[in-house]
């Protein structure tokens, strides 16, 4: 398959899976749905490009190839991706900070960074920083869960 088609698809599904979340936001109460619902016209319309840029005829007329093989290098997105989707569900069980901490490790660790003093500076931070920010600042409830 051309790589073309491959840009074509992909833009297609990411704009479809765009509409979906989009309805989702859209039911958010109090405008929550607000900054969900610009990122998500952002991505169709960045998406929309994508599949305009693959319709020029420099584009189509390269014999270049979709390959197909799979590699963890060439696979990590997708498993970022999955981590991400399950850090979302895992919010409700264990609670905000202590799923953000997981995912931070295992997201870095998932990248390929296996030092853990930036890491653990990194979390040192960014925790306080959350609870400043959503707890003191906006009074926002945050999902409690089994842990925190």
């Amino acid at each position: 398959m051309p790589s073309y088609w491959g840009i074509r698809i992909a833009g297609a599904v990411y704009i479809a899976f765009c509409f979906y979340v989009g309805m989702q936001a859209m039911e958010f109460p109090a405008g929550g749905g607000t900054f969900p619902l610009f990122a998500e016209v952002s991505a169709v319309l960045i998406s929309g490009l994508l599949i305009a840029g693959s319709l020029r005829p420099s584009v189509r007329q390269s014999d270049e190839r979709l390959d197909l093989r799979i590699t963890y290098s060439r696979a990590k997105p997708m498993l970022l991706l999955a981590l991400s989707i399950l850090y979302v569900f895992v919010i409700f069980e264990l609670g905000y900070f202590a799923s953000t901490l997981l995912f931070l490790f295992a997201a870095t660790w998932m990248i390929g960074i296996r030092d853990l003093k930036p890491v653990i500076i990194t979390a040192a931070i960014l925790i306080p920083a959350m609870y400043a920010f959503f707890i003191v600042f906006l009074k926002a409830p945050l999902p409690k869960g089994a842990l925190l």
